[in-house]
Order: C-alpha cells, then sequence, then structure tokens
C-alpha cells in the first residue's frame, strides 16, 4: 500500500509526476511559516454616502478627512459626545473598520493552535481556518433623533482567537465547473503558480485564502447573537468578502515571495491537485479515520512536464506515507517510469549512434592475376531504434542492425563476403540501482573457393550500474561501477585449407581492422547521465532518498525544509 506501489505510468494516471504531503506535514509546516510570519496588515474603511450606504475608503485618506483621527488608536471606552476623534470620525462620515493580519494567534500553546487545513474526501470540499495574530474591529453609529451615538471596539481576545472556517475547491482545472475555472486567466496564473514556489505552503496558503475559491465563512468562538458577530458578519464577510470573491483576491493580501532553487530537469507545465484519504489495507477510504490516519491524508499535486498533457485527476490505489514512516518523511516526490526514462534516452541519443554501423563488402576476381580480392568498410553515425516498454524492469532499449553482402563467381564459387553489425543497449531500473548494458556484435562469413568459416570477430558487452542517492536539494547522486566482457570469436580454418585459400589473413585482417574501428567507440556511460537529473521541489523540500517503485518510478521521500 506504500508510495513502493507508485504506478504513474498506468493508463489510469499518466501523470509525468506527482507531489503528496500529507496533512500532519502541511499543518506542522504552515504554523511554523506563519509563527514567522510577515504577510500584510489588511486595513479596512468604510463610510456613509449620502445615501447612508457603506463605500471603501482608503485608510490613509479616511485619517485625512478626519483631521489625523485614527479609529483604530481611539480606546474602546471612549465617549462620543466628548472625543474629539469621535467626532472628527462623525464629521469623516465614518462607519467602520477592520484591521487584520494573517498568522498564529497569540495565548495559545502549540498543541491547542487548530489546524489551518483538513482534507476532506475530495479536492472541492479541503476545510481552511484563516487564523490571525491580529484582528481588530471598530464602529461607530452617529446617532440622530431618540437614538444615542455609539463607539463600538474589540480585538481578538489572546488564548481565544477568531477563527474563520470555509471550505476551499481545490481543484484547480478548467474542463469541469469549478470555481477556478470561473476565474480571470491572470487569476488562474497566480493559483496555479508553475515556477519554483509551486509546492511551498506559502503558495498553498495564497490558494486556502483566496475568496474565490472558499465558500462563504462561518466564525468560531464569536456567539451568534453578540454585536461583533454581526459587525463582522455584515462587512467582513458581506461587503468586503463579496469584493475580494469578484477579484479573485485573497482575503487578506497574502503574498508569494520567489524561491530560488535548482532548476528541476522536469519543466512544470501545468498541474491539478487531488485530495487522497488514508487508505485500508483493501485499498478504499477508511470512512472514520482516527486523528491519526486523517493525518495521513495527503494532498496530491498531479503534474504534467514539457508540455504534454494532463490527465483527470483519479484516485489513487495506494497511500503515499504510512504510519511507520510518518515520523520520518512528510511525503515523496514519484517521477513516472516513462518520464524518467525518457530523461535516459535524450542522455544518450548523442553516443549511441557512434555504436550504430552501416557496413559495406565487395568482392571481387581479377582474372589477369588469378585472385580473389576482398574489400570492407564500416560507416558509424548511424540512426537507431529505440522502445520503451510499458511493464517491467527493462524501461528503454535502443537496436540497430545492418546487413552488406557481395560475391564473386556463380553462386560466390570464386569467393563471399558477408558483414553484418548489430547494436543493442537495454536500460533497467531495479532498486536503488539503474543498469545500462551494451551489446555490439558484428558477424563475419568470408568464403574462398570451396572453403568458408563464419563467427562473431567482434562481441563485446559492457555493463554500467549507477547506484542512487540523492542531494538534500534534489539532484540525483550516482556511484558508477562498469564491467567488460569480449566474448569475440577468431574463425580460422585449419592450415592445410589456409595454404589454398589464404583465407585466415583475409580474416585476421578484417578482424584487425574491426577491433581497431569499433573499440574506441565502445565507452562506459557517463555517472553524469544520472547525476545531470534535478527532482522537481527545489528549496521546498529535503530530499530523503531515492530509488524505483516496484513498477519502475523514481521515488524520493521528501520533508519541508523551513519555510521562511
Amino acid at each position: 500500500m506504500t508510495a513502493q506501489k507508485s504506478n504513474l505510468s498506468s493508463p489510469k494516471y499518466g501523470y509525468d509526476f506527482v507531489v503528496a504531503t500529507t496533512q500532519a506535514s502541511i499543518n506542522a509546516t504552515m504554523k511554523a511559516f506563519l509563527s514567522g510570519l510577515t504577510q500584510p496588515v489588511v486595513t479596512v474603511c468604510y463610510v456613509a454616502d449620502f445615501q447612508g450606504n457603506p463605500v471603501l475608503i482608503d485608510y490613509d485618506q479616511l485619517k485625512k478627512n478626519a483631521h489625523g483621527s485614527d479609529p483604530f488608536t481611539i480606546p474602546a471606552n471612549a465617549d462620543p459626545n466628548t472625543s474629539q476623534d469621535l467626532r472628527n470620525l462623525v464629521e469623516a462620515r465614518f462607519m467602520m473598520g477592520f484591521r487584520a493580519q494573517i498568522g498564529l494567534p497569540p495565548g495559545l500553546a502549540p498543541g491547542s493552535i487548530p489546524d489551518i487545513v483538513t482534507l476532506g474526501s475530495n479536492t472541492a470540499s479541503v476545510t481552511y481556518n484563516l487564523l490571525c495574530s491580529k484582528f481588530s474591529v471598530v464602529k461607530l453609529t452617529p446617532g440622530g433623533g431618540y437614538s444615542p451615538p455609539a463607539w463600538f471596539s474589540q480585538s481578538q481576545p489572546a488564548g481565544s482567537p477568531w477563527i474563520f472556517q470555509s471550505k476551499v475547491d481545490l481543484r484547480l482545472s478548467t474542463t469541469s465547473p469549478t470555481a477556478y475555472s470561473k476565474l480571470p486567466p491572470a487569476v488562474q496564473a497566480q493559483i496555479k503558480n508553475l515556477g519554483a514556489g509551486a509546492f511551498t505552503v506559502q503558495q498553498l496558503l495564497f490558494d486556502l485564502d483566496n475568496a474565490a475559491l472558499e465558500t462563504i465563512p462561518t466564525i468560531k468562538n464569536v456567539p451568534p447573537g453578540d454585536p461583533l458577530y454581526s459587525i463582522l458578519q455584515q462587512f467582513f464577510l458581506g461587503a468586503y468578502f463579496a469584493q475580494m470573491r469578484q477579484n479573485g483576491s485573497p482575503v487578506l493580501g497574502c503574498t508569494i515571495k520567489e524561491t530560488k532553487a535548482p532548476v528541476s530537469t522536469l519543466t512544470l507545465t501545468d498541474l491539478n491537485l487531488e485530495v487522497l484519504p488514508f487508505l485500508g489495507s483493501n485499498g478504499q477510504p477508511i470512512v472514520n479515520p482516527t486523528p491519526a490516519q486523517q493525518d495521513l491524508a495527503a494532498l496530491s499535486y498531479l503534474c504534467a512536464a514539457d508540455g504534454n498533457a494532463l490527465p483527470a485527476a483519479v484516485p489513487f490505489s495506494w497511500n503515499w506515507v504510512e504510519a511507520n514512516e510518518q515520523a520520518d518523511f512528510d511525503g515523496v516526490v514519484a517521477i513516472n517510469r516513462n518520464a524518467f526514462a525518457n530523461y535516459f534516452r535524450h542522455q544518450l541519443a548523442p553516443y549511441v549512434p557512434s555504436n550504430c554501423y552501416l557496413p559495406s563488402v565487395r568482392v571481387t576476381y581479377d582474372a589477369g592475376k588469378v585472385e580473389t580480392r576482398y574489400s570492407w568498410s564500416m560507416t558509424s553515425g548511424q540512426a537507431p531504434s529505440f522502445t520503451m516498454p510499458a511493464t517491467g524492469p527493462t524501461v528503454l532499449t535502443f537496436h540497430y542492425g545492418a546487413d552488406s553482402v557481395d560475391q564473386a563467381g556463380l553462386n560466390g564459387d570464386l569467393g563471399k563476403m558477408e558483414l553484418r553489425p548489430s547494436y543493442d543497449i537495454s536500460v533497467s531500473f531495479t532498486g536503488n540501482t539503474i543498469k545500462v548494458v551494451q551489446h555490439l556484435v558484428v558477424y563475419l562469413y568470408v568464403r574462398s573457393l570451396a572453403t568458408s568459416t563464419d563467427g562473431n570477430v567482434v562481441d563485446l558487452t559492457v555493463t554500467d550500474t549507477y547506484t542512487l542517492g540523492i542531494g538534500q536539494d534534489g539532484r540525483l547522486a550516482a556511484t558508477l561501477t562498469t564491467t567488460r566482457q569480449d566474448g569475440s570469436k577468431n574463425p580460422s580454418v585449419d592450415p592445410f585449407l589456409n595454404f589454398w585459400t589464404d583465407l585466415n589473413k583475409i580474416i585476421g585482417a578484417v578482424k584487425n581492422w574491426l577491433q581497431a574501428v569499433v573499440s574506441p567507440n565502445l565507452k562506459a556511460m557517463p555517472v553524469s547521465a544520472a547525476q545531470n537529473f534535478v527532482f522537481p521541489g527545489g528549496r521546498t523540500f529535503a530530499f530523503k532518498s531515492a530509488g524505483f517503485s516496484d513498477f519502475g518510478d523514481l521515488i524520493s521521500h521528501i520533508t519541508y525544509t523551513d519555510p521562511s
């Protein structure tokens, strides 16, 4: 049931790579991020128009209109009848304002801080708790007639935070009726960040806090009959939240910082999100998970690379992280076997043709000298075919073969030669190793008069084995061992026959020439063929291991790095 069962190349899935992290790790990392947050303080103020309707006003403009009076510095017990600041605000037609900053609420022990994210049964219903380190609300009622003026000022108390809980639709698809599909392209691009910060908790917070993806939040820790509840309901979740939804903006001005990271070998060009509830031994989501099992639910980034089409989101049949792995890992990055095999294909492509030979032989009879003449050549640089098997440890093969035959006399009775080179490479993924096997064969047939012989005058095998490791920043590491086997034959004839045909001299000349031609080109693969690969994830994650799943996907366990 673990990531060892990753099978992204299955027709059911088809994603180029997947990044999956657990609910527990997302919450822990996001809380660490919020603890040192430098997100902006958002200040929103309303004044009354001439019909008495609330209208947004710039905070600095409000203070200018109110002769410098600041509603957020006026004490809660100020008297509207005697306070000059409140009189100034009345003249400026001030109605209401709030000031808030996303962050960890003060006065709570670490274990008492609510989770920010709860992954539901699907990606359309992720629960998000908007937590604020600061939240102040002020309201001024000018009074009139029999109604006296009233001043209201209240701040979030320490140890009892105001929590705004909503459901977020994180389906980043335009092919289905999602909240995301209704947004302008520029806003979609911000939400579906395809840059270095795509997998950061900062980006996830930006997406969760985007009003266009949220249901209207409910307010926790404020009694529904309280005047504060009515003010928050009317102004914060009413007029203000509606405006943010219309603009596709974050509720409290989340910002994204660009992250410097190693450039991934696979260029992310499209993604979607998917929630995977924790699966039981039957491969089905556990209906009533324990808190520990809920923490193992995973948020999966389904990724397409290099312009490939992104398949639709389909539930996985394995858990990305099991209970016995939770203490060591936050999640997994998995690379589709075909995507990694294709990377290797491009690494080998410049080298392979140097061992692909087009042969040419020529056999002629010189009647004047009464002798048969043999000539031959092979031209490298030919284009091989390749295959990428869908199953099994072998993920990539190259093949090239050619044949050249010529003869002199009737049916070759005066002489005949055949030269048939073939070259094969196979690449296999097993455990934490990549094995590249090269096999170069040149078959020779020579006939002089009635005497002939044949055999593989060149039969060379080179096996390169890469044992994989991984650097903290996602650069693949490898150690390389190489073995060579020479199964070449010397198809000579016995001295009596050689006396009449001089066949051994011809064979020796051909073999020596072939060995001189092919040996310099048949080399061990460079270790850089593996080490040039960089995992996606950049500075977001520390990479802990690298190896292959049972189906050939390249997988690495990951942990979040310091989000600051």
